[in-house]
């Protein structure tokens, strides 16, 4: 993963996780938007997290942190959406 793709990682990391790493093994396996979500929705609700949240808000917030770090219009960011060949992350 790119630059580009580190930084995201490293945003959600901030915006979800209190700074907390996500593994490299997981960060590999993250294709689409719908895979970012569902490791982050996933790892909230374990956390005890997600209720406070909801995945409606989570969904919000994860895809202003896409458009803002990747630079991609809204509309873009689907769950089908892939971060290499829809995103162009480098």
């Amino acid at each position: 993963m790119g630059l580009d793709g580190v930084e995201l990682i490293m945003a959600v990391e901030e915006e979800f996780f209190s700074g907390e790493e996500i593994p490299e093994s997981v960060g590999e396996k993250l294709f689409t938007v719908g895979d970012l979500y569902d490791y982050v929705v996933s790892r909230l609700e374990s956390q005890g997290e997600l209720e406070a949240l909801g995945e409606e808000q989570v969904w919000e917030r994860l895809v202003e942190l896409i458009v803002c770090q990747l630079s991609v219009k809204k509309e873009q960011v689907t769950r089908e959406a892939r971060f290499v060949e829809d995103l162009n992350v480098g």
